[in-house]
């Protein structure tokens, strides 16, 4: 029996996703691209090839006889069959479904100060080997120790995630801070310097957000000097959705810690 082996929301969304490219496709060219990519994309979130197959079948054909159209109802009424139960889970143990996968990503970054203080900060227990003297002489001096620190945090949760991978962008490669290439994800690590600009900053992550390729990103500012006039806005001014571009784009912004 066919099952799924994704969350029914993530499956429903990515079917979603290539209805709205399917809805785009005008070219036989670009049908026979689609044509792929679904075929593809049905094989990864359902335990046999079954599903992948029936669609190939329906679409079978070109644009001019209609096997475009019947390929978007069919996937359609997957959605709907999914939506009705239709379709059991594969009950993969402990496996993170990609809507809270992103939730804990979110809640790392946002409170990663709060490692900061509950591990550097806070007085020790007096029955401990760790002494506070100690612990004081750890500082986040520059982007390669938030880093590191960042990265302690992910991988126990993620130990798939890597650090500092190197990704060809056809003319020059570029250096993904923290790579989960499960769910396709990128988080960028960035902190301010004394000398450093709010502008210098923004160009850099200007920069990367439109060179990385991935589909998720995550800018992660330890903004250790105050150079960032207002977070809000700055957070707010690189955040994209998936809605409206082809990359979905959030900033986190950490300021200041001393540590």
């Amino acid at each position: 029996m066919t099952k799924l082996v994704q969350s029914k929301a993530d499956a429903v969304r990515v079917i979603q996703e290539q209805i709205d490219e399917g809805r785009k496709v005008v070219l036989e060219e670009q049908f026979s691209s689609w044509k792929m990519t679904t075929s593809r994309v049905l094989d990864n979130l359902f335990s046999d090839q079954t599903i992948g197959q029936s669609f190939a079948m329906q679409t079978f054909g070109s644009i001019k006889n209609g096997s475009h159209f019947l390929g978007i109802t069919y996937l359609e009424n997957l959605i709907h069959d999914i939506n009705r139960g239709l379709f059991k889970g594969s009950g993969s143990h402990g496996q993170i479904d990609v809507e809270h996968f992103h939730v804990i990503v979110r809640r790392v970054l946002s409170n990663f100060h709060k490692h900061i203080q509950e591990m550097y900060q806070k007085p020790v227990h007096g029955g401990g080997t760790l002494k506070g003297k100690d612990l004081q002489k750890i500082v986040l001096g520059n982007e390669y120790d938030v880093q590191r620190m960042l990265y302690s945090l992910i991988r126990p949760i993620f130990p798939e995630a890597r650090a500092e991978i190197y990704q060809d962008g056809g003319y020059k490669s570029y250096r993904y801070d923290i790579f989960i290439d499960a769910y396709e994800t990128v988080i960028e690590v960035k902190c301010s310097r004394p000398s450093m600009q709010e502008r210098e900053l923004t160009e850099q992550i200007g920069s990367d957000a439109f060179h990385y390729q991935e589909k998720y990103i995550y800018f992660f500012v330890y903004d250790k000097h105050r150079v960032i006039a207002n977070v809000d806005a700055f957070c707010q001014a690189y955040r994209k959705s998936l809605e409206t571009h082809e990359k979905q784009i959030e900033t986190v912004v950490i300021q200041p810690i001393s540590i």
